[in-house]
């Protein structure tokens, strides 16, 4: 298993990163930071590259809970803006029944898209983080969608876990290569290399109970909220069949971060 440091956040630890380990930068923009930081953790756990993330929030973004934790335990953008990583990985966000300008934190959000241009060799852009950048990158024009798609659903041989409120239609990519989708589900990951740049519509970092957790949570708001789509067996309980494509997603995507950072240093 890979070594991961975990150079600020939540769950913080005391590994020193090994001399050939990425180091990523991880806007994490989930309600339940600790959570993701573990998941994604996890993942890249699976693989043989050593990680290092620093985690980090936009200086310009609102937290509604434990926010003077979160803000200590967090770097800022404005914080980092003057490093270089070999990669940035932008999360997902509950923001998706919005519209973009009425994201507090979106003037910064597009500051920090271009500032990964010259600061890091590649870029990975997770549910909300993909819809809104491949928008801003001219890759795509998503579309927000009034029922939510959730479940396990696979497209193209990717099973990923979906929790979204938009589509990527087919017909809206721009450019770049739709790697996995369908008509019914749009594009599910398409990379770009115009921006060194992978989409992804769901959430491959996402642990068994993960899906479980929010259709109780939206339950609790609304007592028609549908089951997720093929998540739960007979005795209602989740089954994970997502685990295995995701490490080979994300080993795939710090394959191509390892190459840029051969090729520049010749």
């Amino acid at each position: 298993m890979a070594t991961i440091s975990i150079l600020t956040g939540l769950t913080q630890n005391t590994l020193v990163p090994s001399a050939d380990a990425l180091h990523l930068l991880v806007l994490n923009l989930m309600p339940n930071r600790a959570v993701t930081e573990r998941q994604l953790a996890n993942v890249f756990a699976q693989g043989k590259q050593d990680v290092a993330l620093t985690f980090c929030l936009p200086s310009t973004h609102h937290i509604n809970k434990n926010a003077t934790q979160i803000r200590q335990a967090y770097a800022t953008f404005d914080q980092v803006e003057a490093q270089y990583f070999d990669g940035l990985i932008v999360t997902g966000a509950p923001l998706d029944q919005l519209e973009f300008e009425q994201v507090d934190f979106w003037p910064e959000f597009r500051r920090i898209l271009t500032w990964r241009k010259a600061h890091t060799k590649g870029a990975l852009f997770i549910c909300w983080g993909a819809y809104a950048a491949g928008e801003l990158d001219g890759v795509f024009h998503g579309k927000q969608l009034a029922q939510k798609i959730s479940g396990i659903y696979t497209t193209d041989g990717l099973t990923m876990p979906h929790s979204r409120y938009f589509t990527i239609p087919l017909a809206s990519v721009v450019r770049g290569n739709v790697l996995a989708g369908s008509q019914a589900l749009g594009a599910t990951l398409i990379s770009d290399s115009a921006s060194n740049s992978w989409y992804l519509a769901g959430h491959l970092e996402y642990q068994t109970g993960t899906l479980r957790a929010e259709y109780y949570r939206d339950l609790h708001k609304d007592p028609h909220t549908p089951l997720p789509a093929h998540y739960f067996d007979s005795d209602l309980q989740p089954q994970n069949t997502w685990h295995d494509q995701a490490t080979q997603v994300y080993t795939s995507w710090l394959n191509t971060l390892t190459t840029a950072r051969r090729q520049a240093h010749g």
